[in-house]
């Protein structure tokens, strides 16, 4: 898949897969590689920024759980406001796929 075609929307992912349930990290990389079929792979370099910027915008928050042999992991949860950005992205990324699929026709 055309990496370019991707660009941007690592927040909507992210969003999308916290509406589900609190995940760290890897989940969410693991969540998208087995809903891709592999084809695609959400990249650390990625996903932690865009999550950083989330957590400081107040649209997720963060915490530590402890897991086995007492390490902890760092689990995110998205707030009200992290619920309404999605809505909003969701309608923009709708609008912006019947724009392409208008001029470029559909599968």
């Amino acid at each position: 898949m055309d990496r370019e075609l991707l660009k941007g929307s690592t927040p909507i992912l992210v969003l999308s897969m916290l509406t589900e349930r609190p995940m760290y990290g890897f989940q969410m990389i693991e969540k998208v590689r087995e809903a891709t079929g592999g084809t695609y792979t959400l990249k650390e370099g990625a996903l932690y920024p865009a999550l950083h910027k989330l957590e400081a915008a107040e649209y997720v928050r963060s915490s530590w759980i402890a897991v086995d042999g007492g390490r902890e992991k760092r689990v995110y949860e998205i707030l009200p406001a992290g619920m309404e950005l999605l809505d909003r992205k969701k309608s923009d990324w709708n609008r912006f796929v019947d724009m392409v699929e208008g001029i470029v026709g559909g599968r």
